[in-house]
Parts: structure tokens; sequence; C-alpha cells
């Protein structure tokens, strides 16, 4: 399959935009969903009284009902990283619609997932959500079984809004709330505070959502190098093929600081470790070295290491299917949400009233460290509100400095005129490199 590429002015059409952009066409749909309440999903109950002749019509919303939902995950619900988000969005969706409770299973590995489906549909649940891209094939055979109950799949491609050949029963319904943007805006910070002009990444699995996240980071880290030294970034990438294994991922840091020189370390492992490590090295050992929050927000497991990092509030997407159920409304969807979706105003600020480092929407940026130079703070905020309105994308040559984006070997990937679509940043197919800053090889199966 050959990646969709989009000019920069076929992107901004109309035509364009809902194929290029997952994220905004989900916000649009999204954007009605407080509706619900007030009977605009569902027929509403006219009764009509008579009084000296005149008719007074007066419209009765139905009465949502309280829903129960069932959820597993991956890791542990205090792991402080991708599970522990999801378990915050559990109960903000319980809290945000009225008698909804849920319950959960944690750490359940890719082979048992049929079993803890299984388990909550026992428990009686009306929705069962599935919070990794292992469960997929799990969720589909038991949505087809149980036609009467609810599935969605986090991180995952089959639903029941997907094009074939991955259209699945109408009860199942993906969702992700994507961080490549946020990504970019941290390495955008680490160029900028870099002293060794090497940065490094704690990689899970090379799969492509952990690759365009890789990727999206050293452009960005690259960009704010360039333009003070003039010089290229150099990274280096370490894989520990688990997403919750704290002592891997020390190792990990550790051989970046030590082997490469690096001192800024993003990362993708479900606990605040790499952070930790930061916050030792800068602390103990006499080397300044910066990390970043994963998820949700970790300063305080690193305040002298702390540069900014990705945070995710899933509460408004499950909520939204919570609301589906409710209200009898249901229809299967596949939700991607980036900056500015599920906000109450979607469109950028100017820089002085950006929200950038505050909670916004369902992905935002966690606080901005005062050692962020003020001139790369300024750049952080106007890419943070452009990317709202997709004015600016990573994944294209102006993340790049106007140059093309380059693999490893120089073939150019995303020429000049181009923007990486959703295909493109999704697809195994494509997102299948490291772009050229990075020196670690790209792993091949």
């Amino acid at each position: 399959m050959s990646p969709e590429k989009v000019s920069r002015r076929r992107f901004l059409s109309g035509a364009s935009r809902a194929v290029v952009v997952g994220g905004a066409a989900a916000g649009l749909v999204i954007g009605g969903v407080g509706g619900y309440f007030a009977g605009q999903s569902t027929a509403p109950v006219v009764t009509k009284t008579e009084t000296m002749a005149i008719t007074q019509t007066k419209t009765i919303p139905p009465e949502p009902r309280g829903v129960k939902a069932g959820y597993f995950y991956p890791g542990p619900a205090k792991d402080y990283g991708w599970s522990y988000a999801h378990d915050l969005g559990r109960k903000f969706a319980d809290a945000t619609v009225p008698g909804s409770s849920s319950t959960y299973i944690e750490l359940v590995p890719d082979p048992e997932a049929s079993s803890a489906i299984k388990t909550l549909l026992d428990q009686g649940v009306d929705i069962v959500f599935a919070c990794s891209f292992g469960f997929m094939e799990a969720m589909v055979e038991a949505a087809r079984n149980n036609p009467d109950k609810y599935f969605v799949h986090i991180s995952g491609y089959k639903s029941g809004a997907a094009p074939p050949p991955n259209t699945t029963t109408p009860n199942m319904s993906t969702a992700f709330a994507e961080f490549y943007q946020l990504y970019y805006l941290n390495g955008l910070a680490a160029g900028a505070v870099t002293q060794t002009g090497v940065v490094g990444y704690v990689g899970a699995f090379p799969i492509p959502e952990v690759v365009r996240h890789i990727n999206a980071f050293v452009l960005g880290a690259n960009a704010t190098y360039k333009r003070r030294t003039g010089k290229n970034i150099k990274a280096y990438v370490v894989w520990i093929n688990s997403w919750v294994d704290p002592p891997k991922a020390r190792e990990a840091a550790i051989a970046l600081i030590e082997d490469q020189n690096a001192d800024v370390i993003a990362y993708t492992e479900d606990t605040p470790t790499v952070l930790q490590v930061a916050e030792e090295y800068t602390t103990q050992k006499g080397k300044r070295v910066w990390s970043f929050s994963h998820y949700s927000d970790m300063t305080k497991f690193g305040p002298n290491a702390h540069l900014t990092g990705q945070i995710v509030n899933w509460g408004p997407i499950y909520s939204h299917f919570y609301r589906m159920v409710a209200t009898n409304s249901w229809e299967p969807v596949d939700i991607w949400t980036r900056l500015g979706d599920m906000t109450p105003w979607r469109w950028r600020r100017p820089i002085e009233q950006s929200l950038a480092g505050k909670p916004e929407g369902t992905v935002y940026l966690a606080p901005l460290n005062p050692a962020i130079p003020e001139e790369a703070v300024r750049e952080i905020k106007q890419r943070y509100e452009e990317m709202k309105e997709l004015l600016f994308e990573p994944f294209s040559p102006e993340g790049n400095l106007g140059e093309p984006i380059r693999d490893q070997e120089g073939n150019i990937r995303i020429g000049k005129g181009e923007r990486a679509d959703r295909e493109f940043l999704w697809s195994d197919k494509t997102m299948n490199f490291f772009v050229e800053y990075i020196e670690s090889p790209f792993p091949r199966g």
C-alpha cells in the first residue's frame, strides 16, 4: 500500500480535511454530545394541555439511564502511565454521566483478553472498554457474539465504522488519544535546553504508534537545536520490548546518559522511572539531565528534571460512549483526538492566551519548566495553537525547518508541499523508518 501524501493546498481544502484529519472529524462528531441529555438524539415525548382553547406544547426529554461499564487494562491501575490514565478516565466518566458505575480488571496479558471480557460481561456491564492494541481480536469476537452489548477498543482499527476489510459489527467502536503533536512540542523544548546536542528515547515496542512519537520528538528537537547551533541533533533509541518494566527502563536511560551522552530523554514506558533517573543524575551525580511526564503529570517524581510532557484525559472520550448508551443513541465511530479536540473552544488562541502547559481537552502539555528559553516557549505555544486548526503539521517540511523529511538512508519520505495523513502515520507499511537524525538502526523484523 502506498502512503497517501497530501499537499498543503489540498490539505486545507474541505475535500481533503475529512481524509487527512481523523482527529478533526472526530471533534466535529463529538461537538454535539452535550445535547444528548437534552433529547437531541432520541424522539421527544410531546404532551398537550388545553386551557381556554389555548393549546400548549411541552417537550419532555427522555430520561437518561445510568450505564454500567467494564474496563480491562494491560498494566497496573496505579502505574502512573497508560493504565493509570485510563483508570482516571473511567472515574471521570462515572462521575459525569448520572447513575453510572464501572468495574475494571488490571494486568491482563493479551492471551487472556477473552477471559477478561467474559468476566466483565458476567458482571452485567452494558459496555466493555479494552485498553490495549493487543486486545483487538478478542473484542471483535466478543462484539460479534454479544450483539446486545457495546464494545470500545482503544488504539485499534477494526470497528463498525471502519471501511472494509476492517468493518466489524455495529456494536463496536474504536478510539485513541494521539500524542505525536505533543512529542514534537517536547522535542522543541529538548532542542532548546540540551547542552550535549544528544537526545535519547526509551521505546517500548517498534510499532507505528511509538515510531511516530520518536520521529516527532526528534524532528522537534532538531528544529530548535539547529537554529541555535547550526548543527543537527543526534538521537539514540533503546528498545525495552515492554510497556511496564521499570528495571529495563532504568537500565536503558542510564545507557543513553553514560554511553551516548544524552542529556534529554523521552520515553514510552508506563512508569516515572526514566524521569526518576534524570532526577538522580541532576541532583546526585552532578550531570544535568531532563525528562518528561508520560500520560499523567509526573512532576513530583523529578521536580528538578521535569521539562514538560504529554498528558491525556480519557474522560471526555469515555463519557461520550456512556452518553450514547445511556440515551439509546449508539452508533459505531472511530475517534482519534488530537490537540483542540473535545475542548469548549476548538480554535487557536493568541500566544499570550495559549493554554499550552495547562489541562485542555483530551491531550495536552504538562507544565512548562521555566528553564525553557522564552523564545522556545513562544514557539511551543505558537505551534500548539496552530495545530488545533491544522495550520501546522510536524510530519511535513514545515516541521523540519522547511526540508523534506528523510529516513536514515537519505530517502525522502515526505517531500516539499506534502503532509502525512492518518493512514501514513498509523500504517506499519509507511511509519516504518527513523528520521535521518537518529543514529540507532531502525529495527527490521
